[in-house]
């Protein structure tokens, strides 16, 4: 999928920086959640490049129409869930200001678009990924993204020619459907686990997804909300954020620096080598979290979804004539982190940055809208 770029502040759950204990592994360079992600992220407003049947808003209709903001602590992105439309659904899109190359990128996330009892998420297609300039060229990562009925998370790479991987290391259950990343088929991984997407997820609590992008790979892991590893980085990141900025502080982040060789075998492994020089095709990507309808995906392949195809003629009447369907489409993200190589000093420069974040709470009652 293509898309672009976005801005707002939150607060919420507040993920400590953990600075590394050598120069191989990650300090924390930034951190999005309650207290920054509105002033961090652009909310985009173009005509969806994917060609949905949507409408995405700007900050200030997001804000009026509870279609973001915030609640339960996290961030809110939804969709409008209570008019019909001939035009579009509205929805909201947003970018980060900022783009990265390699790293690691940890989200945490409570809640993603699926649909409501019934409707067999039929017409959405969410996605959390990144993406550089000069699509597909600088390449994008799909981390998470699906469509229609699809009930278990597709982890995609896209990019220009001359990119064909392997997926050596990935968890046995995942299959390797196509090799070739380039342009828009690029090459895809089908999980096969109902509670890393859609309302599996969402029924289990969610979890944290974790990419790990270097030279040799990219590499995705999910841990289901409750499981060891997921539960570990939650508590290293509160008891890290409550701790004084003495060196005795220093050293117990340090001991809990996210290692990726701990987490073991990835959800999708993307191997570079020979026949695809990561560095040459994957670089300065901007984060992005949103949820369109319909469109080159859950669009074209509606007549293929028995269930879906089933509610309506076509993607568009059964999106445009149902907004109740729609009422579980959002994406609720407790906070992102993003490491990189750089050394201790890094990570604990993401810790002071962070601790000067005021804190701003949300919830129903506030129509899930931010406060200026």
């Amino acid at each position: 999928m293509v898309r672009l770029r976005a801005s707002f502040r939150f607060a919420g759950l507040a993920f400590a920086a953990c600075s590394v204990r050598a120069a191989s592994q990650y300090g924390l360079v930034d951190v999005y959640d309650a207290s920054n992600f509105f002033t961090e992220f652009d909310f985009f407003t173009q005509p969806d490049p994917t060609n949905g049947f949507v409408k995405y808003v700007d900050a200030a209709t997001a804000n009026r129409d509870g279609l973001a903001g915030f609640t339960e602590g996290g961030v809110y992105l939804g969709v409008d869930y209570t008019n019909t439309t001939t035009t579009g659904r509205r929805s909201v899109r947003l970018t980060s200001k900022k783009a990265y190359t390699k790293g690691l990128f940890i989200a945490d996330i409570a809640h993603m678009p699926a649909g409501a009892t019934g409707s067999g998420s039929c017409g959405l297609w969410p996605a959390f990924w990144m993406f550089g300039p000069n699509w597909p060229n600088s390449g994008e990562v799909d981390v998470i993204e699906g469509v229609n009925s699809q009930t278990s998370n597709s982890v995609s790479l896209h990019t220009g020619a001359g990119c064909t991987i392997s997926n050596t290391g990935t968890i046995s259950t995942t299959k390797l459907l196509a090799a070739n990343c380039q342009g828009n088929e690029g090459c895809t991984q089908q999980t096969t686990s109902s509670d890393n997407y859609g309302t599996g997820f969402n029924a289990a609590g969610g979890g944290v997804y974790a990419v790990e992008w270097t030279s040799a790979a990219i590499k995705v892991w999910f841990f289901p909300r409750g499981s060891p590893v997921a539960t570990q980085l939650a508590a290293g990141a509160d008891a890290t954020s409550s701790s004084s900025s003495s060196s005795s502080s220093s050293s117990s982040s340090a001991a809990s620096s996210p290692d990726p060789s701990t987490f073991g075998p990835p959800l999708a492994a993307f191997v570079g080598g020979p026949t695809c020089s990561i560095d040459q095709h994957f670089a300065n990507h901007n984060l992005v979290f949103d949820t369109t309808f319909c469109g080159d995906w859950a669009g074209r392949v509606w007549a293929d979804d028995e269930t879906c195809s089933a509610l309506a003629s076509t993607c568009e009447d059964f999106v445009g004539q149902n907004p109740g369907a729609f009422t579980q489409a959002y994406w609720l993200v407790n906070g992102l982190r993003v490491y990189q190589a750089g050394g201790e000093a890094q990570g604990r420069q993401g810790r002071q940055q962070l601790r000067k974040v005021g804190f701003r709470r949300g919830g129903p009652a506030e129509g899930r809208r931010w406060r200026a």
